[in-house]
């Protein structure tokens, strides 16, 4: 597998782990259309930015983006109960492939654009990852 392929297979493998479906939160990739009907879930965004080189290696730094969903009109404290279950899976990891994670932040949104049901913040972590 090429680098990126080898980051986007980091970042995506934990949601198909026990440790994440056990949460019962559907997690799509970032362009993949979610049913109607679903109330809860997360979309998984990879940013590969900028290159980075460290002693005869060669680095792609970038920013993992997890849009978390959940019900508009009921407060933050299921968007921050699933940052925490985030924490648990991606925060200051070294991932299969050799992704690194670093800490995390939470940016809360507000209420959805597209659908006013939904209330959605952004979960964020920088990686770094040497070939």
């Amino acid at each position: 597998m090429s680098k990126y392929e080898n980051i986007l297979f980091d970042v995506e493998s934990p949601f198909g782990n026990s440790t994440w479906t056990a949460n019962n939160i559907p997690a799509f990739p970032s362009n993949y259309a979610v049913p109607a009907n679903t109330s809860e879930f997360v979309k998984i965004e990879v940013l590969p930015l900028r290159s980075n080189s460290d002693y005869n290696r060669f680095g792609i730094e970038g920013k993992i983006f997890i849009q978390i969903y959940v019900q508009a009109n009921k407060g933050v404290k299921r968007l921050m109960e699933i940052a925490d279950l985030l924490d648990n899976i991606l925060q200051n990891k070294t991932l299969t492939n050799g992704t690194q994670t670093r800490s995390s932040s939470l940016q809360v949104l507000g209420i959805d654009r597209d659908n006013p049901e939904l209330f959605r913040g952004d979960y964020i972590v920088d990686f770094l990852f040497y070939n």
